[in-house]
C-alpha cells in the first residue's frame, strides 16, 4: 500500500501498484496452471500442478492420476484451494483459511492440512499468503485511542469495547488515526491483555496515552502486518514486546521483529524496531528498590544508588534494572530447553539478528543455566502490573527524550 499523510497522527492507505501487479502474477500463474491441465486432458496426459516445500525449500511436481491415495488427495486439494484464490483475486474479496477447510471438510481432513498447503502454495509463487487473497481468521485484538476506517467505510473505534477490537485486514484498512499515542505495546497473553484494556490502562499510563494489540499468543499474519503497517505509518511510536520470561516467549517477540523461519517469503510483517520491555532477568533475579525517572541528580543521570545501568539506544532489547523483587519462577521443561538451544542456533547463523543477539543470547543462557523461567504476571504488584509498566514505560522514554 502507498500511504498519505494528512497529518502526523492520521494516514491514509492507497491501493499500492506493485501489490495489484503482485495479484495480476498470481492470477496468471493460477490460470497457466490451470490451462495446462485442461490441456493435458484434452490430450489425455497426465495432469500435474508445481509445489514446492517451503521448509525444506525443495521443488516438486503433484501428478495426477497418482500413485498413491495420499498424492490424489493432495493434488485435488490444491486444485480446489487455487480455483478459491483465482475467485478471490478476480473478486478482489479477502478468504479465510477456514472459509477454505468448511468448502469440503470431508476432503481436507482437518485445518492443518489447509493452512499448510496454503503456505505452500504462497512459497511456490513467491509471493505472501495475503498476495493469494487468503488470511487466517481474525483473532488480534487491539485497545486505544486509535480509529481505524476500512474501505467499505465503516469505522473501528478501539477505545470503545472494554474487550478490545479485533484487529482488521491491512487490505481492508484505508485510513488509521492514532491521535496522540505516544506508545504501542505488544502483549503475548490475551489475558494480561483484556485486563489492562478494561482497566483503561492506555489512557492512564504516567508515559503518556499508548495502544494495547495483542496476538493471543504466537501471532497470526494479520495482526502483524497490521503492526508492520503501524510501524511504517507512525516511525516516532515506539513499539515495545510484553512476553512471558521464557524462550517462546522470546520466540514470539523474534517473530514479530523479523517474521518466523517457516514463512521466511512473506514480506511487509515484520517490526525490525520493536524493543523487548520486559520482563527480563533483571526484574525477575533482582531484589532492589524500585527506580523511577524522578530520581536523577544535578547531571540528569538516574541515581546511582539504584545501580541503573540502562541499555544503550543500540541495543534495546538488553533487560534493564529490576523494578520488583519477583519469587514466582518455574523450572524449564524439555520442551522448553530445546526451544531455547534452537533460538539461540538462530540468533548465531542468521546475521540480520546479530544486532539483537548479545543481549538476547545472554538471557537464553542464564534460562538454561539457572534453570528457570517467569510469566507476565511475575511482575504483578498484588495482581496489578501498572506500575511496573509505569517505570518501564517512562524509563524509555526518559532515554529516548534525553
Amino acid at each position: 500500500m502507498t500511504m498519505e499523510r494528512q497529518f502526523n497522527s492520521i494516514v491514509t492507505f492507497n491501493e499500492d501498484a506493485t501489490r495489484n501487479a503482485q495479484a495480476g502474477v498470481v492470477m496468471a500463474k493460477i490460470e497457466d496452471i490451470l490451462g495446462r491441465i485442461m490441456e493435458a486432458l484434452s490430450e489425455n496426459r497426465v495432469l500435474d500442478i508445481p509445489l514446492h516445500n517451503r521448509r525444506s525449500g525443495n521443488e516438486g511436481l503433484l501428478r495426477f492420476p497418482a500413485s498413491t491415495g495420499t498424492e490424489v488427495k493432495r493434488f485435488t486439494c490444491v486444485l480446489l484451494i487455487l480455483h478459491l484464490c483465482h475467485e478471490a483475486l478476480t473478486s478482489g474479496h479477502v478468504i479465510t483459511k477456514r472459509n477454505i477447510y468448511y468448502q469440503n471438510p470431508d476432503l481436507f481432513g482437518n485445518q492443518q492440512y489447509v493452512d499448510n498447503l496454503v503456505d505452500d502454495i504462497a512459497f511456490t509463487f513467491g509471493v505472501g499468503r495475503d498476495a493469494l487473497r487468503i488470511v487466517a481468521a481474525y483473532k488480534g485484538l487491539i485497545a486505544g485511542s486509535v480509529i481505524i476506517t476500512l474501505k467499505n467505510h465503516s469505522v473501528i473505534d478501539c477505545s470503545s469495547d472494554d474487550n478490545g477490537s479485533l484487529i482488521p485486514h491491512a487490505e481492508a484498512i484505508c485510513r488509521i488515526d492514532i491521535g496522540g499515542t505516544k506508545w504501542i505495546m505488544v502483549i503475548e497473553k490475551e489475558a494480561t491483555f483484556r485486563g489492562l484494556a478494561a482497566s483503561g490502562y492506555y489512557g492512564l499510563c504516567d508515559a503518556g496515552v499508548g495502544v494495547l494489540i495483542t496476538g493471543k499468543g504466537f501471532p497470526d499474519l494479520v495482526t502483524r502486518r497490521f503492526l508492520h503497517m503501524l510501524h511504517s505509518a507512525f516511525p516516532q511510536v515506539p513499539i515495545y514486546a510484553l512476553v512471558d520470561y521464557d524462550p517462546s516467549g522470546i520466540a514470539i517477540m523474534l517473530t514479530y521483529k523479523y517474521g518466523s523461519q517457516g514463512l521466511s517469503h512473506e514480506e511487509n510483517i515484520t517490526v525490525p524496531g520493536i524493543m523487548w520491555l520486559g520482563p527480563t532477568s533483571r526484574d525477575i533475579l533482582d531484589h532492589t528498590c524500585r527506580p523511577s525517572v524522578s530520581n536523577t541528580n544535578s547531571s540528569g543521570d538516574i541515581n546511582s544508588e539504584y545501580d541503573y545501568n540502562p541499555s544503550p539506544p543500540t541495543s534495546p532489547l538488553c533487560g534493564s534494572p529490576s523494578i520488583l523483587p519477583v519469587e514466582v519462577t518455574n523450572n524449564l521443561s524439555t520442551s522448553d530447553r530445546r526451544k531455547a538451544i534452537s533460538l539461540l542456533c538462530r540468533l548465531d547463523s542468521h546475521p540480520v539478528e546479530s544486532t539483537d543477539a548479545p543481549c538476547l543470547v545472554r538471557e537464553l543462557q542464564l534460562m538454561l543455566m539457572l534453570n528457570i523461567k517467569a510469566e507476565i504476571q511475575a511482575v504483578d504488584d498484588s495482581g496489578d502490573m501498572a506500575r511496573w509498566l509505569d517505570d518501564k514505560l517512562s524509563i524509555y522514554r526518559y532515554l529516548r527524550e534525553r
